[in-house]
């Protein structure tokens, strides 16, 4: 596909994602299929670029004869939720997760809050790179509007509060924003909502701080300031707040990995997990699969990206997965990952538990992984090559079971990700820089 990744497009704002492609996203959206006037709910995280996005997409949508519901600044797990509870046609984030703030992203959510089917996907690329605008504009009376409904994000608010069934307040946290979407809703759900003692930091947004040196893909300040004050522990999350990492309250980091552990052991406790199983994607240390195993619980794996976990969960009838980045899906709630409600779930397993989260960790193991992107031009016909191939399968071999190889490309970038486990850090590196060697002297 030429504009859709594994998580809707996204790409540098104005020079790959620009106002006139969001326009073309609007105009499809608004009145497929077949005419249809659509009730559309728009979000965006703090990026800089997304009023201009935003203000391309509702002149599409409303050109076509589609109404718009802005919801401001919000979080991507919020646009699913209320996509499918208050009869929207389509959901709209406008996000590039926890990309630096240049990059942009629309993600389309279905009107029972799931990521948009790929067939959809094609017929809008398609679209998009038609010579000639063959889509009806709508006139008079029947060109769309645009208006705002500051409730809904209290709804949100207060579902996700509904789903917990324990008194967390007694917990000291900190919780890092990311200078992104939860800067707006984190205080209200758990200062206001669940009194918590909530400390927050990374929440002065200006447009071009979201997620910069901060958030779950930067945690240091998070981890050195729970290390140098009186923390139990502290939640960092990404730009649009769909994922979530965990620090302790000695300041080590607590990946999705390990959070889906323990709580998969959790609902295996209470019998809510369905089938004993959970679905990973490929990512997963090696030490998750066999932690599982040890703790008598199967798992499903899948390709990266939520998208692919909320599927399985979806078509086998389960009730969690998740990925290492901190993408958690708990099947009954949404339909989507969703930071803030991750993190209310997993003080009330500590809360269940009545343990620290080191204590529920100390049966985990964790393989040393190592991981390099390496830059080509042409991922799709690299990935096929037969010596490529067959010179990863000559170096897995030589771990004899005790690590693993994964090589695969980015879904958004022109990347070959190299990534090793094995039951040292040399190890890992060493192979990961031969293979990527390998890589840079058949690509160029």
């Amino acid at each position: 596909m030429s504009y859709f990744g594994t998580d809707g497009v996204r790409g540098i704002a104005n020079k790959i994602l620009t106002s006139s492609l969001a326009y073309r996203i609007g105009r499809f959206i608004g009145q497929y299929p077949l005419g249809k006037y659509n009730k559309i709910i728009i979000g965006r995280d703090t990026r800089l670029s997304g009023d201009m996005l935003l203000a391309a997409l509702i002149s599409g949508i409303t050109s076509s004869g589609g109404s718009v519901c802005d919801l401001g600044i919000t979080t991507t797990p919020s646009i699913s939720y209320l996509v499918e509870n208050n009869d929207f046609d389509y959901g709209i984030m406008i996000s590039a997760s926890h990309n630096p703030y240049f990059d942009n992203g629309i993600k389309l959510f279905s009107k029972n809050g799931e990521k948009l089917d790929h067939e959809i996907e094609l017929l809008i690329e398609e679209y998009i790179d038609s010579h000639r605008d063959y889509l009806p504009l709508a006139d008079n009376n029947l060109i769309g509007r645009v208006y705002r409904n500051d409730y809904f994000q209290e709804e949100y608010l207060d579902y996700l509060k509904s789903r917990i069934n324990l008194d967390i307040s007694s917990f000291n946290v900190c919780f890092d924003l990311a200078n992104g979407s939860s800067s707006v809703v984190a205080k209200k759900l758990f200062n206001d909502k669940l009194h918590l003692k909530g400390t927050y930091i990374n929440y002065e947004y200006n447009g071009i701080n979201i997620n910069d040196k901060c958030g779950s893909t930067h945690p240091e300040k998070l981890m050195k300031k729970i290390k140098n004050e009186h923390f139990d522990f502290g939640f960092a999350f990404d730009g649009d707040a769909d994922r979530v990492m965990m620090v302790s309250g000695n300041g080590e980091l607590i990946d999705g990995d390990a959070l889906m552990y323990i709580i998969a052991k959790n609902l295996k406790k209470h019998n809510k997990l369905n089938d004993n199983k959970i679905v990973i994607t490929v990512m997963s240390n090696l030490g998750l699969k066999k932690s599982l195993k040890e703790a008598g619980i199967d798992y499903m794996e899948v390709s990266v990206g939520d998208k692919n976990v909320q599927k399985a969960l979806k078509d086998y009838h389960l009730s969690f997965g998740g990925e290492q980045s901190g993408h958690l899906i708990f099947n009954s709630d949404l339909n989507t990952g969703d930071g803030l409600l991750s993190a209310v779930h997993i003080m009330e397993v500590l809360k269940d538990e009545n343990k620290t989260i080191d204590e529920l960790l100390k049966d985990y193991k964790v393989y040393p992984q190592y991981l390099e992107n390496v830059g080509v031009s042409n991922k799709e016909a690299l990935m096929k090559n037969d010596g490529l191939l067959s010179f990863i399968k000559e170096k897995e071999d030589s771990l004899h079971g005790d690590g693993r190889i994964l090589v695969r490309p980015s879904g958004t970038e022109q990347l070959i990700r190299v990534m090793v486990e094995a039951k040292d850090i040399d190890t890992c590196k060493d192979i990961v820089k031969d293979v990527a060697n390998y890589i840079k002297d058949i690509a160029y």
